[in-house]
């Protein structure tokens, strides 16, 4: 069992947190949720946890000073930054941290999922242990069937931009760069193993996360939010992409996924 501390001063989020990672069922147990960093340090006083899930936006002191006194007193213990900001001072303070990931809200689920599931490998492996259960939740687009009919290139494009398609700037030609391959063979290789091209996956992806977002009860974030989240520069060029790949605007797929119309 990994015992996980969720640091966050708003209610909803930390019972939202906290349902996701029951629902993942990757042997995490949540064992605290904090509203501040007293009850934070009071909390993991008791109950030494392997984990702390600790929002950056927090009273008194912010997360990342909270994280660098826990990394203190548990050196051994990760963490994983939530954050609001897209500020390059806080990701560069919390990469000297050496926290385990940081992630920028709003958060899709699957990306959650991903980060503990990888988390959960490193834990086992300091342990001298191996996984024993297999979660039943699933990322649908992250099979270990899909992975062994790949190359070793089109694998690595696809770990790549799953990780990175909140980037605006993800190109073919600068993924091409990046794996060193040319960029039409790049392409017609995805189309021919993934059934897609670069352009077609990458929007899959990216229309696939804000589908998740769209559904999310915890942060309910706008659509301007959500389409700069998965990539977008434009609020209206996502609505546009989105309609014409699901037939319904971002705006009707929330309203009926909340009527339990789809």
């Amino acid at each position: 069992m990994i015992k996980v501390l969720i640091v966050d001063d708003e209610p909803k989020i930390t019972r939202g947190l906290k349902r996701w990672i029951e629902e993942f069922n990757l042997n995490y147990k949540v064992v605290g949720e904090a509203g501040n960093y007293l009850e934070a340090l009071n909390i993991a006083e008791k109950e030494t946890p392997d984990v702390f899930l600790i929002d950056i936006n927090m009273p008194m002191i912010n997360g990342l000073d909270l994280t660098n006194k826990l990394k203190n007193k548990y050196p051994n213990s990760y963490t994983i930054i939530i954050s609001g900001y897209d500020y390059f001072e806080y990701a560069h303070q919390a990469l000297k941290l050496k926290v385990f990931d940081y992630l920028l809200k709003p958060i899709p689920k699957t990306d959650l999922y991903n980060v503990l599931k990888s988390l959960k490998l490193e834990i086992l492996s300091d342990r001298g242990e191996s996984e024993r259960q297999e979660s039943v939740y699933k990322d649908k687009d992250n099979s270990e069937e899909k992975n062994q009919e790949l190359s070793a290139v089109v694998s690595g494009v696809r770990r790549y931009i799953q990780e990175n398609y909140s980037d605006m700037d993800l190109s073919l030609q600068k993924v091409s760069d990046l794996f060193n391959v040319n960029k039409t063979y790049l392409s017609k290789l995805m189309k021919e193993q993934l059934g897609y091209s670069f352009v077609e996956y990458i929007t899959m992806i990216r229309i696939e996360k804000a589908k998740e977002l769209l559904t999310d009860d915890i942060l309910y974030s706008n659509i301007y939010e959500i389409s700069n989240k998965v990539g977008f520069r434009s609020q209206h060029y996502f609505s546009r992409v989105f309609k014409k790949s699901i037939g319904i605007s971002p705006t009707e797929y929330r309203v009926m996924k909340s009527n339990n119309n789809l």
